[in-house]
């Protein structure tokens, strides 16, 4: 007969067994929530600050539509590219959009046309479509090269009407690298809208401020004496020039106005009166609307011909309802180069701070 104490211990010991068994038994996941669909990607490397921008805010609209996101980066390589565009539909990946930015616009177009025969809508980014392309992208979605030189350019021509210290006449155009067409875009652009300005020279140098100075370094001296306006297709070639314009003698914002094309985080040449004011081209919201123009393609099924220009509203971002045209614009306002024009800014509900800080 077994003692009563035994049996429960006994007892006791069954049910904690019992009980750590429970224990290793995987407790159900919870339900993930169900993607609405994929849009993949095709773009230069997010190393550059700009491109990084633009993927953040690429993601975060994607996320906001319930979306999944593929970024596929290239070095600054279009034969890399072309690669990976090849390799992506073999993959046999279901896509319901892609997004395309070519590193060489021209010599991606083999690619572009690749893209097209997926049957799937292809979104044109940051460069303009070149011509005869038309066929191969259902809609372009971005920034307006032409839009952004032409601002800079009225706004230095304004400048130098105000300028009581420089008399604007011959200047120099740093561009980006050659062969990039949205460098090719703005430069035609600026040319035709700086009305009584000649040029001196035009010269390609990259994206950054290194490649800027690099250039300006290289040109600047055999010009010092005549140059009294130069034009950058960027702020962060613009830093780069300044920084060449002042080792040869020269004072940017007195003996010689700089402007650029795009914002950047560095506000110190700006609020120096080293440059004439800023065009806000914002890297998220370029990234942004490409994914709302993807989705808008993706949902209606159609597009209209013709241009759009988003909404240029101080806290209201545009609607993902309605329809998407086949040129969608993000836009290029100017802002001027005090505290209180920077403090005062406000576009879709953001400030000079957040779009420029890259």
């Amino acid at each position: 007969m077994k003692s009563p104490n035994r049996s429960g211990q006994a007892k006791a010991r069954l049910l904690g067994l019992a009980a750590a068994a429970m224990l290793l038994v995987p407790l159900a996941a919870a339900p993930a929530c169900a993607s609405n669909g994929l849009f993949v990607v095709f773009m230069p490397p997010g190393t550059d600050n700009y491109l990084a921008q633009w993927q953040k805010g690429a993601r975060a609209k994607a996320k906001d539509l319930g979306y999944d996101i593929k970024i596929i980066e290239s070095s600054r390589d279009q034969a890399e590219q072309d690669s990976q565009v090849q390799q992506e539909i073999a993959s046999g990946e279901k896509v319901d959009g892609y997004i395309w930015w070519p590193y060489v616009n021209a010599a991606g177009t083999g690619s572009l046309r690749t893209l097209s025969k997926t049957g799937v809508p292809v979104v044109f980014t940051n460069q303009y479509p070149i011509a005869g392309t038309e066929k191969f992208w259902t809609a372009y979605a971005g920034v307006n090269d032409f839009l952004n030189a032409e601002t800079a350019a009225k706004a230095l021509v304004k400048a130098c009407g105000e300028s009581k210290t420089v008399k604007c006449d011959k200047g120099l155009i740093i561009t980006f690298p050659a062969g990039y067409s949205a460098g090719s875009d703005r430069m035609k652009a600026f040319k035709k809208a700086a009305t009584g300005l000649t040029v001196i020279q035009e010269h390609d140098a990259g994206f950054m401020a290194q490649e800027g100075y690099k250039t300006a370094a290289q040109i600047i001296p055999a010009h010092k004496s005549e140059i009294s306006w130069v034009y950058t297709e960027s702020d962060s070639l613009a830093e780069g020039v300044i920084q060449a314009l002042k080792e040869n003698g020269l004072h940017p914002g007195v003996d010689v106005l700089v402007v650029g094309g795009t914002c950047h985080g560095d506000t110190t040449n700006l609020l120096q009166g080293e440059l004439i004011g800023s065009g806000i081209q914002a890297a998220y919201l370029e990234g942004w609307s490409s994914v709302q123009t993807a989705y808008k393609a993706v949902k209606n099924g159609k597009v209209i011909d013709g241009e759009t220009y988003l909404p240029a509203n101080t806290d209201k971002p545009p609607s993902d309802d309605g329809p998407v045209h086949r040129f969608n614009f993000i836009p290029n306002p100017w802002v001027g180069n005090t505290q209180a024009d920077l403090d005062a800014f406000r576009l879709w509900g953001y400030g000079f701070k957040e779009l420029c800080n890259y």
